[in-house]
């Protein structure tokens, strides 16, 4: 049996704003000691309003578990479809389904890809995504 425990994790997250708990890394991580496992497992903890890069996993099927805070889901699929996932909510992001996301400040989620590994690509977005991804409104 192997542990990370909540003191571990959360010293970790106050200097980096993501660390993974599980998978095979391609580079270490500095503040936290991962378990080597075939998932992909981490938890970000964006302290302040974030946008992350818009990106799609060819391969890997990502799910998010909201601990703390919301975030905003804009598909770019050609479908422009937008969500707002609350604390203690769950969704689930298909292979190839190209997407942005921001969070409001104290968001904490867990997310977990199967299959692990580094497959993020990132995709090009027009202007009003650009726009979209500057402020939570």
């Amino acid at each position: 049996m192997k542990i990370i425990r909540k003191e571990e994790l959360d010293k970790a997250l106050n200097k980096e704003f993501r660390q993974y708990l599980t998978g095979h890394l391609s580079r270490p991580q500095p503040f936290l000691q991962h378990i080597e496992d075939d998932i992909e497992i981490g938890i970000s903890y964006y302290k302040e309003f974030t946008a992350d890069t818009p990106h799609v996993h060819p391969i890997a099927t990502e799910h998010v578990y909201v601990l703390e805070g919301s975030i905003k889901v804009k598909l770019l699929d050609g479908s422009n479809r937008e969500e707002v996932i609350n604390n203690g909510d769950f969704f689930v992001f298909s292979p190839g389904v190209p997407h942005a996301t921001k969070n409001t400040a104290n968001t904490k989620v867990m997310f977990i890809k199967s299959p692990g590994g580094n497959d993020k690509t990132l995709v090009e977005i027009d202007e009003s995504t650009k726009k979209w991804l500057k402020t939570w409104d």
